[in-house]
């Protein structure tokens, strides 16, 4: 059983991260997804070691488009406080 939640766990975080990355708005989609994980921004912010300013910047599209490095910390925040 634990080898399917691992594969399942996986395939949402690429899920989650391929929709940033396709996005015509990865601001928006970013939100979105944090949103949906209930996180707030200060708790994003701190877990990927970063202001909540830059987390409003993306979210606002005053920062342009994630790199794979913020993305891919996004997604292993995002999931990791949800496992707690």
């Amino acid at each position: 059983m634990e080898e399917k939640w691992k594969l399942s766990l996986e395939l949402l975080k690429n899920k989650i991260a391929g929709e940033i990355a396709l996005s015509p708005k990865p601001g928006q989609t970013l939100k979105k997804w944090r949103e949906l994980f209930n996180v707030q921004q200060k708790e994003l912010a701190k877990r990927m070691g970063i202001s909540p300013s830059v987390i409003s910047d993306y979210e606002s599209d005053r920062r342009s488009s994630p790199g794979v490095k913020v993305i891919h910390r996004f997604v292993e925040s995002l999931v990791s406080i949800d496992m707690e």
